[in-house]
């Protein structure tokens, strides 16, 4: 079986699973739907109420059995793949580009001649900006948080038994919740989405394929994922918000033959 049906075959029978028991529990759907519909009004606190829970959930339950699953199950081709995958949640990879081309975009406005111009290079800047602060200012609140936190990481559940916090404490043995890498992806995703939301579906795959990566190279726990991508998600809506009341669209729009916006 090749790496590919290896990922494919348990996604598609968990559809397959998750479609028929859908199907089943009828009387659900419609409660179902009427959250939905309140978790896309209110999407900011529905989503932290969700991130509570199953940060609990796993701190409690899910964490360390899961740890030690990964830990015995992965291996081989599929351990490959995933530390493949992880490279893309490096925040240099999302921070050098996006900081790059804001710096170009504002230098040419800079030397602008027209007031036109000037509004154009101004709106482009503004698409890697918003990536580059999503990830910058998600990757600096997740970096306190990990010294505040200070959560030991799998590894030390492998090698000494031991799952603890331990509050003010450095070290990447003690810096476990959240993940960074997915903090930065998920930052890094949703900010795309906002920017240019053609796109949203494959970047909320991209993310959640990093997340996995996280667990399944037994980097972080389930719990350490689940407070990341909160905290990627959190922050670009957040200043998407902030951005709006300040009249400055994120959203990427083509300019206009004429050269307007």
């Amino acid at each position: 079986m090749s790496l590919l049906d290896t990922l494919l075959l348990p996604l598609e029978r968990l559809a397959i699973a998750v479609g028929a028991r859908w199907r089943k529990a009828a009387r659900w759907h419609g409660p179902v739907a009427a959250q939905w519909r309140r978790t896309w009004r209110n999407p900011m606190e529905w989503l932290s109420l969700y991130a509570l829970v199953l940060v609990l959930l796993g701190i409690f339950v899910i964490d360390q059995p899961l740890a030690r699953l990964c830990k015995e199950s992965v291996e081989g081709e599929l351990e490959g793949f995933f530390k493949i995958v992880t490279f893309f949640g490096l925040g240099g990879l999302w921070l050098i580009p996006s900081g790059i081309l804001t710096l170009l975009f504002l230098l040419g406005r800079r030397v602008a001649l027209s007031p036109a111009g000037r509004e154009r290079y101004t709106r482009l800047a503004w698409a890697p900006g918003f990536l580059f602060l999503s990830v910058a200012i998600s990757g600096l609140i997740g970096d306190v948080i990990k010294f505040v936190v200070g959560r030991t990481r799998p590894q030390m559940l492998f090698d000494q038994d031991l799952a603890t916090f331990e509050p003010f404490t450095h070290g990447w043995a003690y810096n476990s919740f959240p993940s960074g890498h997915t903090q930065t992806i998920f930052a890094a995703m949703v900010a795309l989405a906002l920017v240019f939301p053609r796109y949203d579906r494959a970047y909320l795959a991209v993310a959640l394929l990093v997340a996995a990566s996280r667990v399944a190279t037994s980097v972080h726990y389930f719990s350490d994922v689940v407070a990341g991508a909160w905290l990627g998600i959190f922050v670009p809506l957040v200043l998407a918000r902030l951005l709006a009341m300040r009249q400055i669209p994120v959203r990427y729009h083509r300019p206009h033959a004429g050269g307007g916006w």
